[in-house]
């Protein structure tokens, strides 16, 4: 019997799974490894009922495309083989045709079409896979892949359980089987949503999905500021030209607190190559921790746990001078590089009209 219904956030969800060509389940994205595989399956909310499912293969990028594309861990989880992959459609075209896919199920939101929210197997799929690679790739992300559901969070506050870490978990605890004939891809969908209907059949309501925040947001840390020791990592190997928006992209995928990178300078003043990075919460910051050496560049980067007074040494300020200057009510330091011997007080902060010499500039 179909459980009472109550006015939820989307009319539809769109259940989406990706499979790279390495590793997959909860190591997904931890290899750096690409996007081979983008499966949707279209469920109206409404009347609980499955609308429609795609299967794409997709063509990773490679400088030889006669090379294996695909791990041996791949081919052995996923039963996929190289020729489909090879001559499939790179990722931005795969994106394209889900685009046009909502357009055409009238779903879409820049064309009038009924709400509708995706829903993943966990993080990975989004914010370990997803994100990060078309970040790289310079692929602009539309608006409705910034908010997802993750399944396995609904379904334990659902059914206020814990021991829930895949597909299988979920299947086993509702007494459902998988339809193991079907394409990998196709079957992981098809479980998504068996789930997901056994859920809004219990009764379940998809309140507000999860954000994933398309940039880094400025802000000021004080020294006095509380920062939670299981939201910070330190960075270490960045080129040294690396800003604070370059971490962020680093980063793609995860909620970087407000003003949450800091640089670290050397005793000369200089960036010496690390930074401490402040999550929102403690899930995100233990995500950060799976990129340790995954390649901003050509530089792979190690990412280790950091505490809260690390974060607060570098953005609060912790030589006298810093301290000094915070202590008078101060809220932003900046060091400059490049000014003119000449240079007066008067020239870089009294007067902005006397302007200095082309080949000054300040760093933050």
């Amino acid at each position: 019997m179909i459980g009472t219904r109550v006015t939820m956030s989307s009319s539809y969800l769109v259940l989406l799974f990706c499979g790279t060509s390495g590793k997959q389940n909860e190591d997904l994205g931890t290899d750096e490894e690409q996007i081979v595989l983008f499966v949707y399956l279209l469920l109206d909310i409404s009347n609980n009922k499955v609308v429609s499912l795609q299967h794409h293969y997709v063509k990773p990028q490679t400088d030889d495309i006669s090379e294996t594309v695909l791990t041996e861990e791949c081919k052995a989880e996923t039963d996929l083989s190289e020729e489909p992959i090879k001559n499939a459609q790179p990722l931005e075209q795969v994106l394209d045709e889900f685009d046009r896919f909502l357009k055409t199920k009238g779903i879409h939101p820049d064309h009038g079409g009924n709400t509708f929210c995706i829903c993943t197997d966990g993080q990975l799929h989004f914010r370990l896979s997803l994100h990060p690679e078309t970040c790289n790739k310079g692929i602009l992300l539309p608006e409705y892949f910034s908010r997802f559901y993750d399944l396995r969070k609904e379904f334990k506050k659902f059914y206020k359980t814990e021991n829930i870490n895949c597909i299988k978990d979920m299947l086993d605890y509702l007494g459902l089987e998988g339809d193991l004939s079907v394409e990998y891809g196709v079957r992981q969908c098809q479980e998504l949503a068996s789930i997901t209907q056994r859920l809004i059949n219990d009764g379940h309501i998809f309140g507000e999905p999860e954000v994933i925040k398309d940039r880094l947001e400025p802000g000021i840390c004080d020294k006095a500021d509380h920062v939670d020791d299981d939201s910070v990592i330190r960075a270490r190997g960045l080129p040294w030209q690396s800003s604070d928006q370059d971490i962020a992209k680093f980063f793609k995928g995860l909620n970087i607190a407000k003003g949450g990178v800091a640089l670290c300078l050397s005793q000369q003043g200089r960036r010496n190559g690390e930074a401490l990075i402040r999550f929102e919460s403690k899930e995100h910051r233990d995500l950060a921790l799976k990129k340790h050496k995954h390649h901003l560049g050509q530089r792979y980067i190690e990412v280790y746990k950091a505490s809260g007074k690390d974060f607060l040494n570098v953005a609060g300020g912790n030589n006298t001078e810093a301290q000094a200057f915070l202590s008078r009510g101060g809220q932003v330091i900046i060091r400059m590089r490049g000014l003119p011997y000449t240079a007066t007080t008067e020239q870089v902060v009294g007067r902005p009209s006397l302007n200095l010499q082309p080949e000054s500039r300040a760093t933050r």
